[in-house]
């Protein structure tokens, strides 16, 4: 392979997935990267599709995300600003009572990324990524009130085809009943494969403990993904997650595009 357009397809893997390093795409996988959108450069990320199935004794709960955006702009060469919303969330919820269905525009969460340390190919990226959501959406899928998420992403290239990712995050998340907030934990490990120049296979394990005082609960998963980059400025991707614990979806299924202009 011609070294030159390998090195432009090298990949700064994050969240269980490969990122083409050049594009820097958040997605696919549940982990965040530690790379830069390029200064001035706006970046669409969105899910197609995420649909998620819940069974527990006596109920079926399938959840329909469309539109589950993410746009970036590359603020200078350290720094990105975010803003993240869900254009459509549609949750069905079966039980012998009948059937609930929620749904509506997602809440919206604005932030940023500042990348601490710049290993570039080579070495290891650290960034720090705080984000805060507001609830704007109808109540029906609405958290209920404001939260905060900072995350601190590390890159690190094992080779010039495998690469590491850890996903560090700690949250002040919305209480259940939207009125106050609580300690939420967790991360994601994940390595990935540069299976050719446009295509990599990514796994990753996550975890987050949720302290909620309505009750806390542990969710994790098993991940898998695949992100196909057929130009510099466009990535495909496909994920599927396996729920690890009673609180965590049993099967989740997403697939998305990333578009810079």
């Amino acid at each position: 392979m011609n070294p030159a357009r390998f090195a432009l397809v090298a990949l700064a893997f994050s969240a269980a997935a490969a990122r083409a390093q050049d594009l820097c795409a958040d997605r696919p996988g549940k982990g965040t990267p530690a790379c830069i959108v390029n200064p001035g450069a706006v970046q669409i990320e969105t899910s197609l599709a995420d649909w998620s199935r819940t069974d527990d004794p006596g109920t079926r709960e399938d959840d329909l995300l469309f539109g589950d955006t993410l746009v970036k702009y590359g603020l200078g060469k350290d720094i990105e600003l975010h803003a993240a919303f869900t254009a459509y969330e549609h949750d069905r919820l079966r039980d012998a009572g009948g059937v609930d269905v929620a749904r509506g525009f997602g809440d919206i969460s604005l932030g940023g990324r500042w990348r601490a340390l710049d290993g570039g190919d080579n070495g290891m990226s650290v960034a720090l990524q705080p984000m805060l959501t507001l609830p704007i959406a109808n109540k029906a899928v609405s958290q209920g009130t404001w939260s905060i998420t900072v995350i601190a992403p590390l890159d690190v290239p094992l080779s010039n085809r495998w690469s590491l990712n850890l996903s560090p995050t700690i949250a002040a998340a919305a209480d259940q009943d939207g009125d106050g907030r609580h300690l939420a934990w967790g991360g994601e490990i994940g390595a990935s494969y540069q299976l050719s120049d446009r295509l990599t296979l990514g796994g990753e394990l996550w975890a987050e403990r949720d302290d909620d005082p309505a009750g806390h609960q542990t969710q994790a998963s098993a991940d898998l993904t695949l992100a196909w980059q057929p130009g510099k400025n466009w990535q495909l991707d496909l994920s599927s997650y396996t729920g690890l614990t009673a609180a965590t979806p049993d099967v989740e299924l997403v697939g998305g595009v990333t578009r810079r202009f």
